[in-house]
């Protein structure tokens, strides 16, 4: 048997995995990073002692975050991922055919590097010449590239530190600026739980930005509360995509039933949002 891991996130909740064996710990020049063996999730990335990814569950998140905005735009071309050094999102991103050009933009290597070397289930698609890493403050960049992206993914850790600024409305502004008028972006918008203050100003934000900015979640079991949400932000309807087919590939998670459940809310929480 081994060791219990337990990630306390939030003052009033834990949840715990079983761990195997340590593969790697480091600092970072950024944060502190794990991957870890864990019981029943397989391979585990962890960031300053929260969990980022499973092998065994992240499907429902990378896959969620990723096809929800890309279905929803008509023949995307390119798109900009924000964090996301992971790979997984980068690889639903390239089973796109008509992808040209996905941009990775990660402030930490190492997570890169680390990523590269243990989840070999996302089959490196870094090495897709699509393909392009940017090792660099997603900030700066979205200051420079106005109206670029077809579909830009925001795949971040939870706003503590450094990753703050990247649920502000400083944030959103910069990122439907550097949509094109028909694009489409989704971001990591925590739990409705235990985030319900911080989703509402994040869809108030969304609301003045854009014109059909919807809320969506995934249940992912390593998450807090066993779930996590998105934030879709669009002038393009979400349900646009629905009928479209998947690009190729195998999906895990999302299918066209899960795809629209997603979107429906609970009342507590719906009532909340539009208020």
């Amino acid at each position: 048997m081994g060791v219990w891991y337990t990630e306390e996130l939030h003052p009033y909740y834990r949840k715990g995995i079983q761990v195997k064996k340590i593969l790697a710990d480091e600092q970072t020049q950024f944060q502190r990073l794990q991957i870890v063996e864990a019981e029943f999730f397989g391979k585990t990335m962890i960031l300053d002692g929260i969990i980022q990814l499973t092998e065994r569950d992240n499907m429902g998140y990378h896959e969620m975050i990723a096809h929800v905005p890309m279905l929803a735009v008509e023949a995307p071309k390119r798109v900009l991922i924000v964090g996301g050094g992971d790979g997984g999102s980068l690889q639903q991103v390239l089973r796109y055919p008509t992808v040209e050009q996905a941009v990775v933009c990660e402030l930490d290597a190492r997570v890169v590097e680390l990523s590269r070397e243990h989840f070999s289930a996302f089959g490196d698609p870094w090495a897709n010449k699509r393909a392009e890493l940017l090792v660099r403050d997603a900030f700066g960049y979205l200051e420079e590239n106005p109206g670029q992206f077809d579909v830009i993914i925001s795949d971040t850790t939870d706003p503590i530190g450094m990753a703050e600024r990247l649920f502000s409305d400083e944030f959103y502004k910069l990122m439907v600026r550097a949509l094109k008028p028909n694009g489409a972006a989704a971001t990591q918008c925590e739990q409705p739980f235990f985030d319900t203050q911080l989703i509402k100003t994040i869809y108030q934000s969304a609301r003045a930005l854009t014109q059909n900015p919807a809320y969506y979640y995934a249940n992912i079991p390593t998450y807090p509360g066993g779930g996590i949400g998105f934030m879709y932000v669009s002038n393009v309807p979400w349900h646009n995509g629905l009928n479209k087919p998947y690009p190729p590939g195998v999906n895990q998670y999302i299918n066209p039933a899960v795809h629209e459940a997603a979107f429906a809310l609970p009342e507590f929480f719906r009532r909340d949002l539009s208020s």
